[in-house]
């Protein structure tokens, strides 16, 4: 089974407005024969036409960056996750997911119900793990 975390979706009047830097950089680059903002205006036009998903899986955790059909994968394996808290306060009604390798947090959302079944997939995939709720005592 799969769970996709919820993801903002990108406004119109950004990707517009990407293209259009992107595309004055390129011209400006052009322009000035500034060859080294040539590469930098393509990279912000691609990234408009991209895509993420975050998915947690029997596989892992990963995040699915898809540029122009092309599907590029960050996956971690349960075995290199290191600590899993919950926090219920901060998104509501939703429920952040924040999963850890190492010094590195990814931070997912998720509709209640979908949250209680991925803390169950993660308990059941690495049961020594113990899942926190994030302490907004301050």
């Amino acid at each position: 089974m799969k769970f996709y975390g919820i993801l903002p979706e990108r406004k119109l009047w950004v990707k517009i407005a990407a293209v259009v830097i992107g595309v004055f950089a390129v011209y400006d680059a052009y322009a000035n024969k500034n060859w080294f903002y040539v590469p930098f205006g393509f990279i912000i036009i691609l990234a408009t036409f991209s895509s993420r998903k975050q998915v947690v899986s029997e596989e892992g955790v990963d995040v699915e960056y898809s540029i122009l059909g092309y599907c590029f994968h960050n996956l971690w394996k349960y075995e290199e996750i290191l600590a899993v808290h919950t926090d219920k306060r901060k998104s509501a009604p939703n429920v952040e997911i924040h999963i850890n390798k190492g010094a590195i947090n990814r931070r997912f959302i998720f509709s209640l119900r979908d949250a209680n079944s991925v803390v169950d997939l993660i308990e059941s995939k690495k049961p020594e793990i113990k899942i926190l709720e994030v302490n907004h005592k301050r």
